[in-house]
């Protein structure tokens, strides 16, 4: 029999007061002081000691972190490149990441400018590393792959001021007949394997001919491969080639949902003249063929397809304006199919359409979208009105401000940029580290 003496103590050890106050002060502190703290504050106290360092790395600072950031509102980043038609392999030693910072309603206020570009970080290439001035860039959870014209892949946190250049893939012999882009690369989460990973795709076979009237290429052909870059500690340090996709692939940027990434085929080249978009189930490492929204064209040198919040977005180019569709993602496995919804209809009254190849949503709240136009341009449709505005021209009025005090303006010297604008996760994800 329990002596009265001792049935307090009992009663306080069931009820959890009697727990060590250091853990408490663990959890309070890992899970809601420092994930709150600016990142650079948070990257300093990765010193006080190993707990705290493997917290901040991979641990409960960094889920937390990457919790509230994906809660609030949206950010994007801007990363502006020298567009030279004539020489796009041109190459430069470092890679610039801008935060967007738009005014209330994208309207300039006063004097005050609709948007201004705030440096998160200027970054020297490793080593001997450069990088061409075409590029593509795709991001995933604070993670930016960087995919050069000449095959090359850089992954860069902006926030930690991380940067790896990943090494060499698989040489693709499709790259010199299509000299003007680059060949994009997706960076993405695979849950299954709680490790991020990079995938790029490649040729070993390459031919096509005109056909018999001299008009459209005819695809002889085609041997494409795929291969996947695992980033962390837990990853191999090489690619692993998977299985091959079903269609060749467009230089379109692909996007990455929460269970799979989405390329647009080569519409020059599907059979049966039929449009699709190549799903890779991150979970099985596979290949499907899935449609676009019904009705919806695609063409190889544009860009269709967006990811926000987790998912799917498709423009498809009607005459003057552009139908954005969203869907979502349903069924089990490799048996998931997107669930296509028309979210709006832009109009640009014949000014913008046809003037490039990317129009793209970079931010959607349901009540009003952001809509990046020819690596140049930002609107903002409002679901209220159905309105399209002009939030701000970035080549001719964004101002970049360069680590050393120099101004780099959008277009101007003689120097035309391309202004890629990236949905945005501020995070403490690490490269190399334990994810």
């Amino acid at each position: 029999m329990t002596s009265p003496e001792r049935r307090p103590e009992e009663k306080r050890r069931r009820i959890g007061v009697g727990a060590p106050p250091a853990a408490i002060l663990d959890d309070v502190l890992f899970g809601e002081v420092l994930p709150r703290l600016p990142i650079k504050s948070i990257v300093r106290f990765r010193s006080v000691c190993r707990a705290w360092r493997d917290a901040v790395d991979g641990g409960a600072v960094a889920r937390r972190r990457l919790e509230l950031s994906r809660s609030s509102p949206p950010a994007m980043l801007v990363i502006p490149r020298e567009d030279w038609d004539n020489n796009l392999a041109e190459r430069s030693a470092e890679l610039n990441f801008y935060r967007l910072l738009l005014a209330d309603g994208g309207a300039p206020a006063g004097d005050a400018a609709a948007a201004a570009a705030e440096l998160v970080l200027e970054k020297a290439l490793p080593g001997a590393a450069t990088v061409t001035h075409e590029v593509v860039p795709t991001h995933c959870d604070g993670l930016v792959a960087v995919a050069t014209r000449d095959g090359e892949v850089f992954v860069c946190n902006p926030a930690t001021r991380e940067l790896v250049a990943l090494p060499p893939g698989t040489p693709s012999v499709r790259d010199d007949a299509y000299a003007w882009g680059a060949r994009p690369a997706a960076i993405a989460y695979d849950a299954s394997r709680r490790s991020y990973v990079v995938a790029r795709y490649f040729y070993r076979e390459f031919h096509e001919a005109k056909d018999a009237n001299g008009g459209n290429f005819v695809l002889l052909k085609c041997d494409i491969g795929r291969e996947v870059f695992t980033l962390g500690a837990g990853g191999g340090g090489g690619w692993e080639v998977t299985g091959d996709p079903p269609h060749p692939i467009a230089f379109a940027r692909p996007v990455c949902t929460r269970d799979a990434i989405y390329w647009c085929a080569d519409a020059d080249y599907q059979q049966d003249d039929e449009n699709a978009l190549v799903r890779f189930d991150l979970r099985d490492r596979a290949f499907d063929v899935v449609p676009p929204p019904p009705g919806a064209d695609m063409y190889s040198d544009e860009q269709h397809v967006a990811e926000l919040e987790g998912k799917l977005y498709y423009v498809d180019y009607v005459d003057t304006a552009v139908d954005v569709w969203v869907a979502d993602e349903v069924g089990v496995g490799r048996q998931r199919r997107p669930e296509w919804t028309l979210r709006c209809r832009l109009d640009f009254g014949g000014g913008v359409f046809g003037s490039g190849e990317a129009i793209l949503p970079v931010a959607d709240d349901g009540e009003e979208m952001l809509v990046a136009v020819d690596y140049r341009k930002l609107y903002r449709y409002s679901e209220c009105t159905k309105s399209l505005s002009l939030v701000v021209d970035m080549a001719k009025e964004l101002v970049y401000q360069c680590e050393d005090g120099s101004l780099l303006y959008g277009d101007g010297d003689g120097k035309f940029f391309k202004h890629h604008v990236v949905p945005y996760v501020e995070s403490l994800v690490s490269i190399r580290g334990r994810q």
